[in-house]
């Protein structure tokens, strides 16, 4: 075992100045309840190292909770009894830590315990049932303010696990749309490629070589763009779509694209989504319709976009179960408020239709 992780971390420089301010506070707070007489010189001594004991181990509060807050209180209640009350100032730090670190059981359970500690220690000093309620009703915010702490710690905590969790999902779909569509096109034209030189027509060959050039260097490409979005970079949108078409194109796939209405200044997030969609529906074209002709219309109306593509061919996702790439666009249109519809068209091949909402003037 490694034998720096086996020994005790030491205390941050924060907990070192809270337990020096708080034995400081120890050694010089105000005393509480009716004068008492001067004390002999073993009972001085004695007083100093319960103050001290009151206040040092604070620094160590974070670490251990429980040992620091139950010796803390023993020192607290021998020093009321023994030399003099005073409020109990390490006890509430100590507390604050524990109810931070600890559930709701755990922080009553503490908080019962320090207050049975004040009665104990003030009662039998003469001091009246008012002196102690002032302490204990502290005693009882400092547990709240602290549970409260650690409430909104979690909820920070959830979120951002949430939003991470949310970034992963985005980039693997972004990943997905990326490669799949890269990797399909590749896929038609090495195809291609292959029986052209078996054939001996060199110049369909070359044209298939140059498709598959283009086609990587456009897919690494966006597979930076993906990944530098941790870096804030910009990911494609709707006015890159003739890319798209005429990558599709290049895999075998005749596309036809139709644009209605404005499109420049659409929200980036609807933009976006636009885009990968028709990515992902030509993707599945040019993997499972074999060849065909699809048609991709975008048309921006008041308080929407829509997104329709069409193919003739033999319809991807007739058989089967609905892979990653649909679950992975209806995630992206949920995400935006769109509802998606897709499925096999009368006559044959499929259809793919999307509405964004769209909130003018964004």
């Amino acid at each position: 075992m490694n034998r720096s992780r086996s020994r005790a971390a030491p205390p941050a420089r924060r907990d070192l100045l809270v337990a020096a301010a708080v034995t400081v506070l120890e050694l010089t707070g105000l005393r509480t309840g009716p004068p008492v007489p001067e004390p002999s010189a073993g009972v001085a001594v004695l007083g100093l190292v319960l103050s001290v004991a009151q206040g040092v181990p604070l620094a160590w509060r974070r670490l251990h909770p429980w040992p620091v807050l139950m010796v803390v209180t023993a020192a607290f209640v021998a020093h009321a009894l023994v030399v003099a009350p005073v409020p109990p100032y390490g006890g509430w730090v100590a507390l604050a830590a524990l109810a931070v670190a600890r559930d709701a059981r755990a922080t009553a359970l503490a908080t019962g315990g320090l207050v049975a500690a004040i009665a104990l220690a003030y009662l039998p000093t003469a001091l009246t049932a008012e002196d102690v309620a002032l302490p204990a009703v502290v005693t009882v915010a400092v547990a709240v303010t602290g549970q409260l702490v650690r409430e909104r710690r979690a909820r920070s905590a959830a979120l951002a696990e949430r939003v991470a969790a949310e970034e992963r999902l985005r980039i693997a779909r972004d990943l997905h749309d990326v490669l799949g569509h890269s990797l399909s096109g590749i896929a038609v034209q090495s195809s291609t490629g292959r029986l052209a030189l078996d054939a001996g027509r060199q110049e369909v060959a070359h044209d298939a070589l140059t498709a598959i050039e283009e086609a990587s260097r456009a897919s690494m490409r966006e597979v930076r763009e993906v990944l530098g979005a941790l870096r804030d970079a910009a990911a494609p949108g709707l006015e890159e779509v003739g890319d798209l078409v005429r990558s599709a194109s290049h895999a075998g796939v005749r596309v036809t694209l139709r644009r209605h209405g404005d499109l420049l200044d659409l929200p980036g997030a609807v933009s976006r989504v636009a885009y990968r969609v028709v990515q992902e529906c030509l993707t599945n074209v040019a993997r499972h319709a074999g060849p065909c002709r699809a048609e991709v219309t975008v048309r921006r109306v008041p308080g929407r976009l829509e997104v329709e593509v069409t193919d003739d061919g033999q319809g991807a996702g007739v058989t089967g179960s609905p892979g990653h790439g649909l679950v992975g666009m209806r995630e992206r249109v949920s995400a935006t408020g769109g509802e998606m519809s897709a499925g096999p068209q009368t006559g044959g091949g499929w259809r793919v239709r999307v509405e964004l909402p769209v909130r003018e003037g964004t």
